[in-house]
């Protein structure tokens, strides 16, 4: 087994692969970064852009290639989703387990806009009831943004369920795919996704730096720009263009990430996404029934099957901080400690104080690698 071993897949995939690797620096060595359209050597960019479009609306299962945007990050996507969609006086609803790439939007848009958020509750364990979301709708309730799976809980939400709820009473829905996306299945029409937003550099196994969102049939007329800037198009006008994509991709696009985008989304094609599934979730199971034997408190629902590849748990003799350091410096096993920028969800896990140790697998972890993580958490933790 080779150290270090890297158990932090849901902060950043350690994985890519080799056709992926071999894109870019063909890229890099052939390419005299000439942007899209915006140059008279920008053919091959183009057709690039498009292909990638074209692929990832596939992927998911959107109405066309213009309707996939390309963004720095999921952050920054959710920014300008909620920030576009939502004005003062509306209402919008969560829930309690998001990522503070939703929940600080929100919160700003609250305190400064004049947007009444509803967080929806949450078991212990992450899990939701759909049924909580007709009770709390309004007359000026117009969005509903929630993740698939908790960062921190791993439980997987019950997102086609509340999103056909509140489809019923005509909400705007958007989903944070951050921790799903080239793990779980994800069909926006079937799960009544107008918007999804998706990150590159985690289980779509593509580089940091690159996300994007992807937008369901005609709602883009309901989403107003929120950054704005050159596009190479319509460059007269003092106006942001009103066309897709150019609408929501001002400035100069991340190439590098794009092309890993698509190198890694066809190898993940070419593997089976159900394999990456079931791979992965046998890990997480194998580590979850480990863990029973030892002096720890487990977080989530401890079933692999409801959940994405996390883990996190909390040892009551030893501060969470204090022993993902001591698995780094005394194992090489690197985790990832702390609040996991998801302070609601510790607050429904009970963890606001002590935070929690995150285990997070992805393709390259081994079985051997799970037994051992096992072995050095026993060493610190009984022996």
């Amino acid at each position: 087994m080779k150290l270090p071993v890297y158990l932090n897949h849901a902060a950043t995939s350690n994985h890519k692969f080799e056709t992926t690797v071999n894109e870019l620096c063909t890229y890099l060595k052939e390419n005299n970064n000439n942007n899209t359209n915006r140059s008279a050597n920008g053919l091959n960019e183009a057709n690039l852009l498009f292909e990638t479009r074209q692929l990832l609306a596939r992927f998911f299962h959107a109405p066309d290639p213009a309707h996939v945007i390309f963004t720095s990050s999921a952050t920054m996507s959710l920014n300008m989703i909620l920030h576009g969609l939502l004005k003062p006086g509306d209402h919008v609803l969560t829930t309690m387990v998001e990522h503070n790439a939703v929940s600080r939007p929100l919160h700003l848009l609250e305190t400064e806009k004049n947007v009444a958020v509803t967080r929806l509750f949450c078991e212990k364990d992450g899990t939701l009831d759909p049924k909580q979301i007709a009770a709390a709708i309004r007359p000026e309730t117009k969005v509903l943004v929630m993740t698939h799976a908790s960062n921190v809980l791993g439980t997987v939400l019950p997102v086609k369920a509340c999103f056909e709820q509140a489809k019923k009473q005509g909400l705007i829905t958007v989903l944070d795919s951050a921790q799903t996306a080239g793990f779980l299945p994800i069909d926006m029409e079937k799960m009544s996704i107008d918007i999804l937003s998706f990150t590159g550099h985690k289980s779509l196994m593509g580089v940091s730096g690159i996300g994007g969102f992807v937008l369901g049939k005609d709602i883009e007329k309901q989403l107003d720009p929120w950054l704005t800037g050159g596009t190479g198009s319509a460059s007269m006008s003092l106006k942001q263009p009103a066309f897709l994509p150019d609408k929501f991709e001002p400035g100069t696009l991340n190439m590098l990430g794009i092309i890993s985008l698509k190198s890694a989304v066809r190898a993940i094609q070419e593997y089976g996404l159900e394999q990456i599934m079931a791979q992965e979730r046998m890990l997480t199971a194998r580590f979850l029934k480990g863990l029973q034997a030892l002096p720890v408190q487990i977080l989530g629902t401890q079933e692999a099957k409801c959940s994405v590849p996390v883990v996190s748990i909390v040892a009551p003799t030893i501060d969470t901080n204090e022993l993902a350091q001591q698995l780094a410096d005394d194992f090489q096993i690197i985790t990832r400690s702390g609040l996991h920028c998801a302070p609601l969800a510790h607050e429904t896990a009970g963890t606001l104080k002590t935070g929690a140790v995150r285990f997070s697998f992805g393709l390259e972890t081994t079985t051997e690698e799970i037994d051992y993580t096992l072995s050095a958490l026993e060493a610190i933790l009984v022996n």
